[in-house]
């Protein structure tokens, strides 16, 4: 068992420095990890991207209009549409941006 007295003999203390010697070197290191990635649409998969949400969402409305010609449907189609582009569009990424800083 240590001595407290004796600084010489080594602490059993996990984490801590024999003698308090590099105790500073301890404290003053961080652990280096993989740094998340720039933009929220790195680690996106290609399904994901902007393009294809775009693109499916002016499929989506088109589609409402080729199949039913009925204006007011179509216009609650585009509605969800706009509301999901504005989620992951403009939202989410800027979140995501905020968090980063």
């Amino acid at each position: 068992m240590p001595n407290p007295s004796n600084p010489s003999e080594p602490s059993l203390t996990p984490g801590a420095a024999a003698n308090g010697a590099g105790a500073d070197v301890l404290m003053g290191t961080q652990a280096v990890g993989p740094q998340p990635p720039a933009s929220l649409w790195d680690q996106k998969p290609w399904w994901c991207q902007p393009w294809t949400i775009v693109l499916s969402g002016l499929i989506a409305i088109a589609g409402s209009w080729w199949l039913l010609q009925i204006a007011w449907i179509t216009a609650l189609v585009f509605v969800a549409i706009a509301v999901w582009w504005l989620l992951f569009l403009v939202l989410v990424p800027r979140a995501y941006k905020q968090s980063q800083s």
